[in-house]
């Protein structure tokens, strides 16, 4: 099975407990394997009590008095959410997403740390999995701090930072391609962070390079999802924008110039988004104290 497996990123161990194998960051083996998530009854039972985010639950769980992971099933999206759910052929999408994570973090880019992946065979060619990454305390996604921050010219400054994060990300050769505003958290504290979260359906692009159509794809579905979560127009407007973009590009002319020859066919998909959502029940500040998941 390691076979099967396949190489795994530098200071990752893999361990085999029934018919689930689980691949363990090696700094932290002891703790993980007594999280016991190879029981089906444990897995349950955690995922059962934890809150909804996005496709589904995410529980945090202690590893030890310092760190706490945070549990993510694999689930399908779309019109196969409800013929195969969490039902995969292989295992390849689990570490596709640890190695793509890895590598990105070797690069210094804003990416969660992967503590564990659980997974473990359905039936026949089906499998499920579960990724474990460390959770960032303290943190929000930039959606329900947007709708906080009163101040426009904070606001600005922050998405100056938003920007120069994402950059940092595609530098490094990852494509998200599911990009949003829940998808960035932001942990204050003596100096800001930013983590880009929920890699599983993250590309690399061999040696870095990351064509510029490819990164206005990706901050064009992040401006997407400001629209969709009401932002656009009420919190969020050209100035705005100009600043993420202008933290984006850092005084590099030539990316800039780049990205503005996607802003019209950016703009386009923008205007079809329009459409699919074109009204809205309340106002983001009255979401404020509990947004939409």
């Amino acid at each position: 099975m390691r076979r099967r497996l396949g190489p795994l990123p530098r200071g990752y161990v893999v361990h085999r407990i029934g018919s689930t194998w689980l691949v363990l960051d090696g700094a932290h083996v002891a703790d993980l394997v007594q999280l016991r998530l190879a029981d089906p009854a444990v897995r349950q039972s955690l995922f059962s009590r934890a809150s909804r985010r996005g496709r589904g639950r995410t529980p945090s769980v202690p590893v030890n008095p310092d760190l706490r992971v945070v549990l993510r099933r694999y689930q399908h999206g779309g019109t196969l959410a409800g013929v195969t759910g969490s039902w995969f052929l292989g295992p390849p999408r689990a570490l596709k997403e640890l190695e793509v994570t890895a590598r990105a973090e070797a690069s210094g880019a804003p990416v969660p740390h992967v503590l564990c992946l659980a997974l473990w065979p359905v039936f026949g060619p089906l499998w499920s999995a579960l990724i474990g990454t460390r959770e960032e305390s303290q943190a929000a996604d930039l959606y329900e701090v947007l709708v906080t921050v009163e101040d426009p010219a904070a606001r600005r400054r922050l998405l100056r930072e938003v920007g120069a994060a994402i950059r940092k990300l595609h530098d490094a050769g990852v494509e998200h391609r599911d990009l949003q505003l829940r998808n960035i958290l932001l942990r204050s504290g003596e100096e800001r962070q930013i983590v880009v979260v929920d890699l599983d359906r993250a590309r690399f692009h061999p040696h870095g390079t990351m064509p510029a159509s490819r990164r206005a794809g990706n901050l064009g579905r992040l401006a997407r999802s400001a629209f969709k979560a009401g932002l656009w127009g009420t919190l969020i407007g050209r100035r705005d924008l100009a600043a993420l973009m202008g933290g984006y590009s850092a005084g590099n002319r030539r990316l800039r110039a780049e990205l503005r020859g996607r802003v019209g066919w950016e703009r386009l998909k923008l205007a079809a988004h329009r459409l699919s959502y074109p009204f809205r029940r309340s106002t983001p500040r009255a979401e404020a104290a509990s947004p939409p998941r």
